[in-house]
């Protein structure tokens, strides 16, 4: 089920009849408080969310739903008319998987439906994973370290790290990590300094230092490589 969080009716209608010719089930909010509503009461399996919103942004709306366990591994692909220069890349930092602006073709919007629920078909079938001293729990998406839980990496910062996990000794160049973690090909150069702002919370979070844990090889992207003590 695919919910539309979108306050023009006229819209809202189009987009669903749109994915319902491509086989999925539409359920729809036209204010940011029901779609929040609707999505803890029906857990669907991807949110289309608008930026411009009756009485609660759409920034809001994400950042509570990737806030929120029951909702957090949800993906979110923004629709929005109002696109302004950076705000892409701030929407995708708050945890939106994918953003388009309107309008948008219906095959090009049905083509990225389908890449985000594959990514979350995917996902479904990961294990958790050791490295030294450290466990990434994929299905609560955890990272423990040495005995201690850290619960509070967003999805985004876990998959990661969690990629990176999967790659090491070998270190991940940016773009092949955002292809991974955000189920696309960085849309800018520009783009690519997502990935590091995840590093740096990641290693915040983590109480890692630059130098221990996770390694910036210059010209070849990140390095997971466990710490001595």
């Amino acid at each position: 089920m695919v919910l539309i969080i979108e306050d023009d009716d006229a819209f809202r209608r189009a987009v669903a009849t749109t994915l319902k010719r491509g086989g999925y089930r539409t359920l729809g909010a036209n204010s940011g408080r029901e779609g929040l509503e609707l999505a803890l009461k029906n857990l669907p399996d991807l949110i289309l969310l608008d930026l411009v919103l009756p009485g609660q942004r759409g920034t809001e709306v994400c950042e509570t739903l990737k806030r929120q366990n029951l909702t957090a591994g949800i993906p979110v692909l923004i629709l929005t008319g109002n696109d302004r220069e950076g705000q892409e890349i701030a929407c995708l930092d708050l945890g939106a998987d994918d953003y388009l602006t309107k309008p948008v073709p219906g095959a090009r919007l049905l083509a990225r439906c389908r890449a985000l629920l594959r990514r979350t078909g995917k996902a479904a079938g990961a294990r958790s994973i050791r490295l030294g001293g450290l466990e990434l729990d994929y299905p609560l998406k955890m990272a423990v370290l040495s005995g201690t839980n850290y619960p509070h990496l967003t999805p985004k910062e876990f998959g990661v790290l969690y990629e990176l996990a999967l790659a090491s000794p070998e270190p991940r160049d940016r773009d092949s990590l955002y292809q991974k973690v955000w189920g696309m090909s960085p849309p800018s150069q520009a783009s690519l300094h997502t990935v590091d702002v995840h590093i740096q919370r990641i290693r915040l979070k983590l109480g890692w230092p630059p130098d221990r844990w996770i390694i910036g090889i210059h010209g070849r992207g990140y390095l997971l490589k466990p710490s001595a003590s």
